[in-house]
């Protein structure tokens, strides 16, 4: 079987300036902000990387990573739109 090499290689996204944490002392609303953040820099990642492999199903692999994170994003904005701030 032979391996599929990336074309190119996309520098991971490690955020805009700082990296924040989410720690015991995080305010609910800002940790759900955060996750958000971090869903669609997990979206951007897998999208940025689907386009460059040749090989259908490592690409249809990596879309629907990407996917998934689009609904892990939907779902913490539903929470912040319903004012679901409660800890977990």
């Amino acid at each position: 079987m032979k391996k599929q090499r990336a074309k190119n290689r996309i520098p991971t996204k490690v955020g805009a300036g700082e990296t924040k944490m989410i720690d015991k002392t995080t305010d609910p609303l800002e940790a759900i902000k955060i996750a958000i953040q971090r869903e669609q820099e997990a979206h951007d990642f897998y999208k940025g990387h689907a386009d460059l492999f040749e090989n259908e199903a490592t690409k249809t692999m990596f879309n629907f990573l990407a996917g998934e994170e689009l609904k892990h994003k939907q779902r913490l904005q539903d929470e912040l739109d319903k004012n679901y701030l409660y800890e977990m």
